[in-house]
């Protein structure tokens, strides 16, 4: 009789370590589905395409506005890296929104004030910066 005993005993202790071990499975399955819903989103990829087409749209440069680079030296002008005339500078200037002129320290000062009093004549905004 101690024989069955401990037979039905063993198989008892058996299947309460495999509902244990389910147990432990499910909590673990339960706990790896809450962490990947929260970490990767949410739901499960099955809501269908989705809105737009999947491609990018381009991107958009916003690099201020166009001004002609002006140099004034005591060679003359220079607009855009090209010699050029205190008329030349000012029509090309007036194409843009502005001027953005570097004065040199060998240039002369009345080359500066009479293009300075041409671009103001014209209307064409002047971002001054000495060298």
């Amino acid at each position: 009789m101690t024989e069955f005993a401990d037979d039905v005993a063993r198989a008892l202790h058996r299947r309460m370590r495999r509902r244990r071990l389910a147990m432990f499975g499910a909590a673990a399955g339960i706990i790896a589905l809450a962490l990947y819903f929260v970490t990767c989103g949410h739901g499960f990829g099955l809501g269908g395409p989705g809105k737009g087409s999947g491609v990018a749209p381009a991107p958009t440069s916003d690099a201020g506005p166009h001004r002609c680079i002006v140099k004034v030296t005591v060679a003359g002008y220079t607009v855009d890296g090209k010699a050029a005339t205190r008329d030349v500078v000012v029509t090309t200037c007036a194409a843009t929104t502005g001027a953005e002129v570097t004065v040199t320290g060998d240039a002369r000062q009345g080359d500066w004030d009479e293009l300075r009093a041409a671009l103001e004549a014209a209307h064409v905004p002047v971002l001054i910066k000495h060298e």
